[in-house]
């Protein structure tokens, strides 16, 4: 049975790809809490550097909850990173 915890360990051992599948299927099942899912498959997305696919999810997860102040937190720094990046395209 997959769960969180070995998600967790895929992405830490460097298998992104793999821990990414396993969150992806467990929302597909409703395994886990989708809260949980959500804010792991941002992180491991943002730790690919995949910002896009991370918004998406920490953006979900603060629709579920908008106290999850971990998932806030990626956004904050999404957003910062983003402004910080795109400056130029707003100022030519």
């Amino acid at each position: 049975m997959m769960n969180i915890e070995e998600a967790k360990q895929l992405a830490k051992n460097g298998q992104r790809d793999e821990a990414i599948a396993m969150l992806l299927q467990m929302l597909e099942n409703g395994a886990g809490e989708r809260e949980t899912v959500l804010l792991e498959l941002g992180a491991v997305y943002y730790a690919k550097g995949d910002t896009t696919q991370a918004l998406n999810h920490f953006n979900e997860v603060v629709r579920i909850n908008p106290e999850n102040t971990k998932a806030k937190t990626y956004l904050d720094m999404i957003n910062g990173i983003l402004n910080y990046y795109c400056k130029d395209l707003l100022n030519p």
